[in-house]
């Protein structure tokens, strides 16, 4: 499955909860904020950058983010802003925890801020 695909996919974090989602090459968190995009210009994987520009880590197993502690950083992406999502997807269920990879950790920043309330 491509990252490029139209239909949102959704993106846990290692121990299970469900943290957000990628649609096409960006990445949102639960709440609809864009937090990352994903960078395939290294020619093998998926990188994932967050907006700021710093490294988070690789796209791996279609529904999680981690980070290989042994790599060391690609070079510092420019700042993108952050593009709004149109539909936020109804979360699914968290999952199961999956077992530990030897020198790899979650990459997906934890714990999420609530939103900012509206204005009135």
């Amino acid at each position: 499955m491509s990252p490029h695909d139209s239909a949102s996919t959704p993106l846990f974090r290692w121990e299970g909860t469900y943290w957000g989602f990628l649609e096409g090459d960006r990445i949102y968190d639960r709440h609809g904020r864009q937090v990352a995009w994903l960078d395939t210009s290294h020619g093998h994987g998926h990188d994932v950058y967050h907006l700021s520009g710093h490294f988070l880590g690789e796209w791996r197993d279609r529904h999680h983010v981690l980070r290989n502690v042994l790599r060391p950083d690609p070079v510092h992406r420019a700042q993108r802003a952050p593009i709004p999502t149109r539909v936020i997807p109804d979360p699914p269920s968290d999952h199961a925890a999956c077992d530990p990879i030897d020198e790899w950790a979650d990459a997906l920043p934890w714990p999420l801020p609530p939103p900012t309330p509206p204005c009135f």
